[in-house]
């Protein structure tokens, strides 16, 4: 009976392919379905594929063959069924009954799914089950986590704390557990497409089922990120380029050495040629490290050719050095030797043009340096070495359409995303341009710059230090804000009292002068009010505690101050109407015997022509200067601040802090210059 009713489930289960009236072969397939089931709740999956495998694959035996599998596997499952607790003919009746009434769509379902997943399925034991892969598609540019949820089997429950690597395409990762049943895996970036996934104790054999992963392309609009195979491209195009500017533009040194050189030239080349007399060991270096294994052969080679390009720039400096130092090449697309060399982040570059005497501000065809190329590709350590050196941190890129003031490096690193660099070289340029003016006479008095108060650091955790840091880095720059605004306004009121001096008598060009100091002197005694309160207040909220009350104190400070403007602006209105009034009544009237200003009669010609002869006090090109000037130094200000609204800002500018002190200990000879062993080892 129970052959009868397997005989009826197979010929049912394969659509009628199977005839009822070969026994022994619904036996054989019989037993081996039952064999399984012990092992996995979906064994029946499995020997269906089987069945269906063998029925298509035309594989007819022989009477005897049957009968000896069928004995073969009737004697193999019955030892399985005593060893795993099976002995009851009831519960495999039961289970070919549930068997038989299982739909069929489910079945087929499964048996699809199963050969669509593995033409050749051939699986190992699985003694993992995956329920749940989050999220189960990646974007093939970035890595991704995912969690791997699932359970064991009850005869493998020991393995759960074993460590199991996650297989994704080609690609084999550790799994980190999270709890019991649950991995965390870290994937690479992968090619685009769908690959198979599945959990391994080995690395190749899989435990679980394996199932599909799929890696998207990322939109369109969304950045890309370059891969490592693009960057090492484009880096080894601007070193071709380098080094066909090197080399194209060179020139003999006997040939310059026949012309007459001054003494003075003479004396700076022995001065270059005798800094940089060790660079010849570079080669000694990077053989011995090749013949000891000590680096690799790609690294050898970047080495070798960045070696290259050391000496051959060591020539070529001094062949400038010879010619008076002009330098005047550019390749074609507009860059010299100094800009490429920034570009590449080439450093020891810059310490060898810093011995030869020549310009770090030179400029490239577009009027970029190569500070503004150091901070426009982010190159933090070549922007410390940079400034070390004496590179300007405030000058402009030449004009364009697209921004016809143009760009300084604080510029071009905000709009690549470096805000902390950005606000580090803000900073910097407000600083550079107040001692400019000073050193110039059109500004008067000292900076009390933050670099003095780094003391006292051990006691702060990170986010106090990195508030401590922008809260100076804040006064400096407004400090050095306000001090080049005061010296504009100066010399603006320079300019108007000469042109008051030459077109009005004397009595009346007192008057009006002394009013004009008077006014001018009222309002720096209101800015330094103003700025003592505003230190004052920033001194109050130092405290980290304070920090949420602050910033909510300071919202409501900024609506209470304009209101205060708009009222001191109306009470001081009414004292130089006071004013005036007295200076009508006392001097004009009553000392002078002369009318007031009410009587005066100007003719509408006359006060056309002055107003245009008072526009025309200052020179067109000075105003507009001027305004550009006050313009970066606004937005100067500004960018400093944003490293009150990003943690990235902040430890971006702590890191461009720490590379510049670095670099100027270097450069000074208090650590010792960068040597050329260093240098060869990247």
């Amino acid at each position: 009976m129970v052959c009868l009713r397997t005989t009826q489930a197979a010929s049912f289960l394969q659509g009628g392919l199977i005839s009822a009236h070969n026994l022994s072969t619904e036996t054989s397939l019989l037993v081996n379905s039952i064999a399984p089931v012990a092992q996995s709740n979906n064994a029946y999956r499995g020997t269906t594929g089987g069945v269906c495998n063998q029925i298509s694959g035309g594989q007819v035996n022989t009477t005897g063959q049957l009968k000896d599998s069928c004995a073969l596997g009737i004697g193999d499952s019955l030892d399985f069924l005593v060893n795993d607790g099976l002995q009851s003919q009831d519960s495999l009746g039961k289970w070919i009954n549930d068997f038989i009434t299982e739909p069929l769509g489910s079945v087929g379902d499964s048996v699809l799914e199963l050969s669509s997943a593995n033409d050749s399925f051939t699986s190992p034991e699985q003694i993992f089950s995956i329920t749940e892969v989050s999220p189960g598609w990646a974007y093939s540019t970035e890595k991704t986590k995912i969690l791997v949820t699932g359970v064991f089997h009850q005869a493998y429950q020991h393995l759960a704390k074993s460590t199991l690597f996650c297989v994704c395409g080609d690609v084999c990762t550790p799994a980190e557990i999270v709890q019991v049943g649950v991995y965390r895996c870290l994937l690479s970036q992968h090619s685009p497409g769908l690959v198979n996934l599945y959990m391994s104790l080995d690395g190749h054999k899989p435990i679980s089922q394996v199932l599909g992963f799929e890696y998207c392309t990322p939109l369109s609009h969304d950045p890309i990120v370059p891969t490592e195979y693009e960057s090492r491209q484009e880096e080894f195009q601007l070193q071709m380029r380098l080094a066909y500017l090197l080399f194209s533009t060179s020139k003999s040194l006997d040939i310059l050495l026949g012309n007459k050189v001054s003494p003075n030239t003479l004396k700076g080349v022995k001065k270059f040629a005798q800094k940089t007399t060790n660079m010849s060991d570079c080669w000694k270096y990077l053989m011995k490290s090749f013949e000891e294994n000590r680096v690799s052969s790609t690294q050898a080679k970047d080495s070798l050719l960045e070696i290259a390009l050391k000496n051959r720039l060591r020539d070529w400096l001094l062949e400038r050095i010879i010619e008076g130092g002009k330098t005047n090449e550019h390749d074609t697309r507009g860059q010299g030797v100094l800009h490429l060399c920034a570009i590449l982040g080439y450093t020891w570059a810059m310490y060898l043009y810093s011995w030869s005497g020549l310009s770090l501000d030179f400029r490239d065809k577009h009027g970029w340096t190569a500070l503004h190329w150091a901070a426009f590709y982010g190159r933090e350590k070549m922007v410390a070495v940079l400034l070390s050196a004496g590179a300007k941190p405030n000058l402009v890129t030449d004009p364009t359409t697209q921004n016809p003031n143009g760009y300084t490096a604080a510029d071009l690193a905000s709009l690549k995303g470096y805000e902390g660099l950005a606000a580090y070289l803000s900073e910097e340029a407000l600083v550079a341009h107040f001692n400019d003016m000073a050193i110039a006479g059109n500004a008067s008095g000292s900076l009390q710059t933050s670099r003095t108060e780094a003391t006292n650091f051990e006691n702060l955790n990170e986010d106090e230090l990195y508030l401590k840091e922008s809260l100076a880095a804040y006064r400096t720059a407004a400090d050095a804000a306000s001090r080049i605004q005061t010296s504009f306004r100066v010399h603006s009121l320079k300019l108007r009292t000469k042109a008051i001096e030459s077109s009005h008598p004397e009595d009346e060009t007192r008057n009006i002068v002394a009013a004009m100091k008077i006014q001018h002197a009222f309002r720096n005694y209101e800015i330094k009010k103003k700025m003592t309160a505003a230190a004052r207040i920033q001194y109050s909220f130092l405290t980290w505690k304070m920090r949420k009350g602050f910033l909510n104190m300071r919202r409501q400070a900024i609506k209470i101050q304009a209101v205060f403007r708009g009222f001191q602006v109306r009470r001081q209105y009414h004292k130089i109407l006071w004013s005036v009034g007295v200076l009508e009544k006392a001097i004009l009237r009553w000392r002078f015997k002369r009318n007031g200003l009410r009587g005066l009669q100007i003719n509408t010609a006359e006060e056309v022509a002055q107003q245009s002869q008072e526009s025309d006090t200052e020179e067109g090109f000075f105003r507009d200067g001027r305004k550009q000037a006050e313009e970066r130094v606004v937005k100067a200000v500004v960018r400093v601040q944003t490293l009150f609204r990003s943690k990235k800002a902040q430890q971006e500018y702590r890191r461009m802090k720490l590379a510049h002190d670095i670099a100027k200990l270097e450069y000074e000879n208090l650590l010792g210059l960068p040597s050329d062993m260093d240098a060869c080892r990247h």
